[in-house]
């Protein structure tokens, strides 16, 4: 029966248009209140980077240098990337890791330190978007027509198949660096939820690959017909 449950929440996770889960809305929350301000965990009020308030500025910069290292490395960003674990729809059955961080915990850090890169020193709009904007899309839409298109397939094939946290991470971050640079915005709960389930089970992970192949495919495609339409009407 336990896992009819987890088969069903795992068919509702990739049903598509994407839908957030739980885990997926909280990572929504912390880089939207990082990026535009809000609430943080203890109920106290701050103004976000867009508004380059010194808290937040100060957050991201330490998210940031945080990115590839373990989590409870740096606990002074807990305040950030640490899902709730009375809230188990969240965080998962925290219980179950009693010895390290759970597979919530690895992908919240994950995915949260990574927004901090690709925010970096960019005040002017946030690079978290609430829109269905997947990272296969975004990188579909960023590796057409672009110089490095090959590396840009390259990376993003390694990092759908790493092995470990530590090599799915480095190769985000050199992707994320790319859309950084192209001020190309993510969802960065889908995001979230995307890199729990690579590094879940095989059909979570295949699951993940086909719809980010999808997006790719689909986002470079439109781009190619923008593209090939402004040349027309040249």
């Amino acid at each position: 029966m336990e896992q009819q449950r987890n088969e069903s929440r795992d068919d509702e996770d990739f049903q598509y248009p994407r839908r957030l889960n739980a885990f997926g809305k909280w990572v929504s929350r912390q880089v939207r209140t990082l990026v535009e301000g809000g609430y943080d965990a203890t109920g106290v009020r701050h103004g976000g980077y867009l508004q380059n308030e010194s808290y937040a500025v100060s957050a991201v910069a330490r998210l940031r240098r945080s990115v590839g290292h373990e989590v409870g490395a740096d606990p002074d960003i807990f305040i950030w990337t640490m899902p709730p674990s009375e809230h188990p729809e969240i965080a998962g059955d925290v219980s179950r890791y009693p010895q390290g961080p759970s597979p919530e915990e690895r992908a919240a850090h994950a995915a949260i330190t990574l927004f901090a890169v690709h925010q970096q020193s960019n005040r002017a709009v946030s690079m978290h978007t609430d829109s269905n904007v997947s990272f296969g899309r975004a990188v579909g839409r960023m590796a057409c027509g672009n110089f490095n298109e090959d590396g840009i397939r390259s990376m993003f094939d390694r990092l759908q198949t790493a092995s470990s946290w530590k090599e799915l991470v480095r190769h985000a971050r050199s992707l994320i660096s790319l859309l950084k640079r192209e001020r190309i915005a993510i969802n960065y709960g889908l995001f979230a939820q995307d890199l729990l389930s690579l590094r879940g089970s095989r059909n979570q992970a295949n699951a993940v690959r086909t719809l980010w192949g999808r997006d790719f495919q689909s986002a470079y495609r439109h781009e190619q017909m923008e593209r090939d339409k402004d040349d027309s009407e040249r």
